[in-house]
């Protein structure tokens, strides 16, 4: 009879495997390490909840977190449609698919760097500038980069956040909103060279002009 009941309780090796393969998978969900954990929440994008509020499609202001440790801050939208007047970004298009500005819809301004995290501390470093443009031709929208330009150490950025993530939304506290938007914000003319400094000055101009007075903490993930 004890024999019997031994055999009772032993589990066949594919449910042991499967149970193992769920703590596994519950320890890879953040487990015991609060730091990892929110690691994982941070990743994604994110978008000013701001600019999510002006008319859909005017302003676009985002951070994308990636698990490689990359990041991308875009400040974009209908509001850098302006940048077809620019002669340098009409020569930059003249054999693309919006050669023809009048269907340029507006631009995107990227900032490209790396994130760390430590406890509540988020640092964002930026070492490429990417401007694009988009519009609709027609096979459909199309968005083009028009000026790329990897930043010399001089000119690379450290933004440092309080970082706070509650209840699906994200605050970032820290000096400046973005690069060139913020207190102690110089002019980016002097951090980058050419039409790809005066095109991102162009826009945290803008972009400061739209967000006057608004709250630029809060932001709802993507």
């Amino acid at each position: 009879m004890r024999t019997s009941h031994h055999r009772s309780l032993r589990r066949p090796p594919v449910l042991l495997g499967l149970l193992l393969l769920a703590l596994v998978a519950c320890d890879d969900d953040g487990g015991t390490d609060p730091v990892r954990s929110k690691e994982q929440m941070l990743r994604g994008t994110w978008d000013l909840q701001a600019a999510v509020e002006v008319e859909e499609g005017d302003l676009e202001f985002s951070y994308t977190f990636q698990a490689d440790g990359s990041v991308r801050n875009r400040i974009g939208g209908a509001f850098l449609a302006q940048l077809r007047e620019i002669d340098e970004v009409r020569e930059a298009l003249a054999d693309e698919q919006l050669a023809d500005v009048s269907l340029l819809d507006g631009g995107n301004v990227n900032w490209v760097g790396t994130w760390s995290l430590a406890g509540d501390s988020l640092a964002v470093t930026y070492d490429l500038l990417i401007v694009e443009v988009f519009g609709d031709v027609p096979i459909g929208k199309v968005t083009l980069p028009v000026f790329e330009q990897a930043l010399n150490p001089a000119a690379q950025t450290e933004l440092d956040y309080i970082c706070e993530l509650a209840e699906g939304i994200l605050s970032l506290r820290g000096r400046a909103v973005a690069i060139g938007v913020g207190a102690g914000s110089g002019q980016l003319t002097e951090q980058v060279e050419g039409t790809a400094g005066e095109l991102a000055q162009q826009a945290v101009d803008l972009l400061a002009t739209h967000l006057e007075g608004q709250d630029t903490q809060r932001y709802a993930k993507r």
